[in-house]
């Protein structure tokens, strides 16, 4: 899970801090991506009218309409700020578990 980028561009750079600084990225883009779909299901688990079924496209929309695009990233910096170290950490142990049990 080397990152091309800090592979070609920074050679030198230990293989710890690599896959650290590669899997806080990729937690990033990822959290980045699945933002617009994770706010529409938050938003209808946090209802106290839980017994509205099917309501997840409703609520995709209903975000669209009145908030625009942005609204479907409401909550992004504290997800990214989470995700950095998170999903950093996580790289970290998998590789290092690999290098370890090989």
């Amino acid at each position: 899970l080397n990152c091309y980028l800090f592979r070609t561009y920074v050679p030198s750079m230990p293989d710890e801090l690599n896959y650290f600084l590669s899997g806080g990225f990729a937690g990033m883009l990822g959290w980045t991506a699945a933002m617009p779909f994770d706010v529409p299901k938050t938003n209808v688990q946090a209802r106290y009218d839980t017994k509205v079924v099917g309501s997840y496209f409703p609520e995709l929309f209903k975000i669209a309409r009145e908030r625009g695009i942005r609204g479907l990233y409401n909550g992004l910096g504290p997800t990214l700020i989470r995700a950095f170290p998170a999903n950093a950490a996580l790289f970290l142990g998998v590789e290092m578990g690999k290098k370890f049990f090989d």
